[in-house]
């Protein structure tokens, strides 16, 4: 028991930067189901195309990592808006199971893509800042400061999209009623475009700074880590995904480190630890910590 609680800084070290990724996917998720109220399951992909893409731009192709980070995000960001204008816009007089039914199917074409062009199993992608950071009972890469740094500026980012400008507020009130959106003058169907515009440079920013590797069967580990913090937060509730995320990500550290340390369990049951959390969330508070509750007329 020692050991463990002597671990624990390196511990919640680990599961800060792991929650910081899973806080980016959460935002995508969250932003789209506001707007939408779809659910998209190719939200993982976009993190695929981020870290590949990078990997492309400044290895293959020689560009400065900073021009070569910002081209990644364009690139995917495109992949988005051409995926609404493709697929969820002409569903959009279509049920919602239709839409997510789709979202699916994209899903496994964008990993299909990934598998063609960029075969093999995984590709180093440069580190921001290479070199390991010591602080007190931990060490983490140097890179972790920057997926802290980058989330927190994108976390804001955010919120002043949303409280600050008039697309923004738009966005929000669709995803209070579309309907009634619809009737006061806003175009829903642009605010779903833009939704997936932001959902994609969410994602992908979180693809590139999941680094040293990237590869093409990535994005479901990332799409399933993130759509459990954006359910744990709140679905729907864009900043209940920065709780969502901070919750799993040092859940699973934690606990693996217990498992391990404490019970001698192997660590490769830290994975589960997401579904466990999911599944309990659903059935103690459906609505996510940061939800509310909805009341029905029965």
């Amino acid at each position: 028991m020692l050991d463990f609680l002597g671990n624990c800084p390196q511990y919640i070290a680990n599961g800060l930067a792991n929650g910081c990724i899973y806080i980016l996917v959460a935002m995508g998720f969250n932003i789209i189901y506001s707007s939408t109220g779809i659910i998209n399951f190719a939200q993982g992909e976009f993190s695929m195309f981020g870290g590949l893409f990078t990997f492309t731009f400044a290895v293959t192709l020689g560009v400065p990592l900073p021009l070569a980070v910002l081209l990644a995000i364009v690139c995917t960001a495109a992949i988005g808006a051409v995926m609404e204008r493709t697929v969820i816009y002409p569903l959009r007089h279509a049920s919602t199971l239709v839409a997510i039914i789709a979202t699916i199917g994209v899903s496994i074409l964008f990993k299909s893509l990934g598998r063609i062009f960029w075969p093999k199993e995984a590709y180093k992608v440069p580190e921001f800042t290479s070199g390991n950071l010591s602080l007190p009972g931990a060490t983490v890469s140097r890179q972790f400061l920057w997926v802290l740094g980058l989330t927190l500026i994108s976390v804001l980012l955010v919120y002043l999209f949303f409280n600050h400008t008039r697309v923004g507020k738009a966005m929000r009130a669709c995803s209070i009623n579309r309907q009634a959106s619809s009737l006061v003058g806003i175009n829903v169907s642009r605010m779903s475009f833009y939704s997936f515009l932001i959902a994609a440079c969410l994602g992908s920013l979180a693809g590139i700074v999941n680094t040293p590797y990237a590869s093409y069967d990535f994005g479901l580990f990332l799409g399933i880590k993130g759509f459990t913090a954006a359910v744990v937060g709140g679905l729907g509730n864009t900043f209940g995904a920065v709780v969502g995320g901070l919750v799993l990500g040092l859940m699973e550290e934690l606990i693996a480190g217990f498992l391990t340390v404490v019970l001698s369990v192997p660590s490769g049951y830290k994975d589960a630890v997401a579904a466990i959390l999911l599944i309990t969330v659903l059935l103690l508070r459906p609505q996510g910590i940061m939800g509310r509750a909805v009341a029905e007329k029965v």
